[in-house]
């Protein structure tokens, strides 16, 4: 396994974000919002530039962590525009793979007809640009948990298609899903990328995030449990964890920007280091992994 993190997470700079990743033995970064500008609308120019900086550093851009489709599916038709630049970029950048969600939920969240409809003109657009796009499962979304991302992906039944498993989400899941085991197995036939993050329900009863491995999210059991199943992909921290601090709703709604980067980089050092030593101590538990 690859570690990797979402460079906003720590900073809106990508040259201090590679010096990030390359001090922290990391061999990817995600990117999300760079210079305080949306990956999708970033002009070709500057991800060029981007790409000449991190194959400087040695580093893979994994993924783009677009907030494709997290909107209303009123909305979708216009979306699509966003996946063709989406595309652009992952060319530019050297990436297979792109974000997205299943719309906002209005009201009670449910993958009705016209959300799994919705991604017929978005698979055709994957299909002829041979990129795939990683659905997230998001409380603000109709798959607010990982049986929910599991059962739409199996209704869309097509490679275009994978899951980004987030078990730190599930803390934020109204339904409470168990991030291990059960939300790992919902989503483990077509996983293909791993967002890192921890919380726990604190003392008001609202969910926040933490540091790696100090939250309710079994990772010495997670991170064997990849070992085991000979998963080789990417995990990439995107930890919303500020020491000291949080990060509003509405940026933890739409992340991304100078004040999401906000007080990251010593967060997300003190998580990046608390992972290595998870994941060390896993392949030492785990024969078939060493």
């Amino acid at each position: 396994m690859r570690l990797a993190y979402i460079t906003d997470e720590a900073t809106q700079d990508l040259r201090e974000a590679a010096a990030f990743a390359r001090a922290q033995g990391m061999a990817g970064v995600e990117l999300r919002s760079v210079e305080d500008v949306p990956i999708d609308q970033i002009p070709p120019r500057r991800l060029r530039e981007y790409r000449a900086l991190l194959d400087g550093e040695g580093l893979t851009a994994c993924d783009l962590a677009s907030s494709f489709y997290k909107c209303a599916l009123r909305a979708a038709g216009s979306e699509l525009d966003k996946l063709k630049r989406l595309c652009d970029g992952a060319d530019i950048l050297g990436c297979e793979t792109i974000r997205g969600f299943a719309f906002f939920a209005e009201g009670v969240p449910q993958v009705t007809e016209a959300v799994v409809d919705a991604f017929g003109p978005a698979r055709e657009i994957l299909k002829d640009r041979g990129k795939r796009l990683l659905l997230e499962a998001d409380p603000s979304v109709n798959t607010p948990n990982h049986a929910s991302l599991g059962a739409l992906l199996g209704r869309l039944n097509a490679p275009e298609f994978g899951a980004i498993y987030d078990p730190g989400n599930d803390l934020y899941d109204p339904g409470r899903e168990r991030p291990y085991p059960e939300g790992y197995l919902a989503v483990k036939p077509w996983l293909a990328h791993v967002h890192i993050k921890d919380a726990w329900i604190n003392a008001a009863g609202e969910p926040e995030c933490v540091k790696i491995g100090t939250g309710w999210v079994d990772y010495p059991g997670l991170l064997r449990a990849l070992l085991a199943d000979g998963y080789d992909g990417w995990l990439s921290l995107e930890t919303h964890y500020r020491a000291g601090a949080s990060i509003s709703e509405a940026l933890m709604r739409q992340p991304g920007g100078a004040a999401f980067s906000q007080g990251g980089l010593a967060a997300t050092a003190e998580s990046a280091a608390a992972l290595r030593s998870l994941l060390d101590r896993a392949k030492e538990e785990v024969p078939c992994a060493k």
